[in-house]
């Protein structure tokens, strides 16, 4: 295999090892050079895009009753008072106006009813969400830019059995809450390998680079594969340019690429394709889900190759309606192949940490793919 399954674990053991890479943070920045001097190592000259970007910085969450404390973090796209705001009022199920919405949240099928208890005249919503259950799994902020609703608080999902009796009771609730704004700059990496034929529409390599914790499965194995693809196409070029970009705000309304394309939409509808690495490429115990925005890109995705996919087993669809960054690509009119791990029972966790995210035979041979599909599009 032309992917390293060691060069995939080191690249996320370093990422990893940064801490948590939340967007407009200082791991956030300096992930960013790592990134390029990760780059500069296999002759890939890459530049930041900077954007000015307005930081939320939560103060003390806190959720007391009955003698219990629950430390919690809250949802970044809810609006937040000053820090230290304290708010008082019966733990209820939603819909209460006037209370404290006590509710069980699975990122994956109830948010709706989230969504609806944050215009029902709550005074605050605490929220266990649902997840690896001796950690902290947190809410992708998707309204970042447009804030809206009472204060949620997230919790573990171990706390749910004290929250229901409390809400079961009508218990008091005293809630510590607020945040704080930073003005900052954020950045997209982006780089370009020169093709033989650089007047050929050009191929886009993109991954999100930012999420709330260490991120290794969900954002390790991108990176990695980003990077390897990198270093084997720098070795043997393909015919046309390839565009590399690794973008910031993912966990906000993949803030990034949209930021990215509103400043300059052409490469969305010039580029021949996109090819989104996503959330969980490699991560232990998923499935790859190959995604396309056509049959003609989902044929080239299914194009026989050399790799022997021993425990890739991907499945392959065309959709219409992608998941992460790919979406807002399609919003602008752009053509994709998105990669997409299925059920990482560590997504959005705390304890998503190398090395126990990763499977790395696994993760290079989705590599292998990727580099595969690229090349059936280069020759198309």
């Amino acid at each position: 295999m032309e992917v390293s399954e060691q060069l995939c674990s080191e690249v996320v053991q370093e990422f990893d090892q940064q801490g948590w890479h939340r967007t407009g943070s200082v791991t956030d920045t300096d992930s960013a050079a790592w990134l390029q001097q990760r780059c500069a190592s296999i002759g890939l000259e890459t530049e930041q895009h900077l954007y000015p970007f307005h930081r939320v910085d939560p103060g003390p969450c806190t959720v007391d009753f009955s003698g219990t404390r629950i430390e919690g973090y809250p949802l970044l796209d809810s609006l937040l008072p000053p820090p230290g705001t304290i708010i008082k009022g019966s733990a209820s199920p939603p819909g209460d106006a006037g209370t404290v919405c006590v509710i069980r949240v699975n990122q994956h099928r109830n948010e709706a009813e989230l969504n609806a208890a944050r215009t029902a005249g709550h005074q605050a919503i605490v929220a266990a969400i649902e997840g690896d259950e001796p950690g902290f799994t947190l809410l992708n902020a998707w309204r970042f830019s447009d804030p809206y609703g009472p204060p949620v608080i997230q919790v573990p999902i171990s706390a749910w059995n004290a929250l229901n009796e409390a809400r079961e009771s009508a218990a008091q609730l005293t809630i510590v809450c607020g945040a704080g704004k930073t003005s900052t700059n954020v950045a997209n990496v982006i780089g370009r390998l020169p093709g033989r034929y650089p007047e050929r529409a050009p191929l886009v390599v993109l991954t999100p680079r930012s999420g709330w914790w260490h991120c290794a499965g969900e954002r390790g194995g991108g990176l990695a594969i980003w990077l390897e693809l990198a270093r084997v196409l720098r070795e043997t070029p393909l015919s046309r340019d390839v565009v590399f970009l690794a973008t910031t705000g993912h966990e906000l309304g993949y803030l990034g690429v949209r930021m990215f394309l509103d400043r300059d939409p052409s490469l969305a509808v010039e580029a021949k394709a996109w090819l989104h690495l996503g959330a969980n490429v490699g991560a232990a115990g998923t499935r790859l889900m190959v995604r396309a925005s056509g049959q003609s890109l989902l044929d080239a995705a299914q194009a026989p190759g050399s790799s022997t996919q021993e425990r890739l087993k991907p499945n392959f669809e065309v959709t219409n309606r992608p998941l992460g960054e790919a979406g807002v690509v399609a919003e602008f009119g752009g053509r994709f192949v998105s990669f997409i791990g299925a059920s990482f029972p560590l997504f959005h966790s705390i304890n998503d940490r190398w090395p126990a995210s990763g499977d790395w035979r696994v993760m290079a041979e989705a590599g292998e793919l990727a580099l595969r599909i690229l090349r059936t599009l280069d020759a198309d």
